[in-house]
């Protein structure tokens, strides 16, 4: 406060502030598109399976989630070879 030379107004709820400006900027600026495939997507058939990566010494397992027999998001992997991909 010294040093700004004004009162500094911490909001009790601080640890949100982050994600609700957020909120605030989305709502103001909209995306034009999303990944997002709405909250049906729990009723969806979506299946998993794992493989171990050989890319490196971790050999990671590798987890990997598929829709309609296409991927749609790999995890698991330590140095990002996997879960980095883009995936459309």
């Amino acid at each position: 406060e010294k040093a700004l030379g004004q009162k500094v107004i911490v909001p009790k709820y601080n640890k949100v502030m982050g994600a609700f400006g957020v909120a605030l900027l989305v709502k103001e600026h909209p995306p034009q598109k999303t990944k997002f495939r709405g909250f049906e997507i729990s009723d969806m058939d979506i299946k998993c399976d794992s493989f171990q990566c050989k890319g490196c010494p971790n050999q990671c397992e590798v987890i990997e989630a598929k829709m309609n027999d296409k991927i749609i998001a790999r995890w698991g992997d330590r140095c990002g070879r996997w879960s980095n991909l883009r995936y459309d």
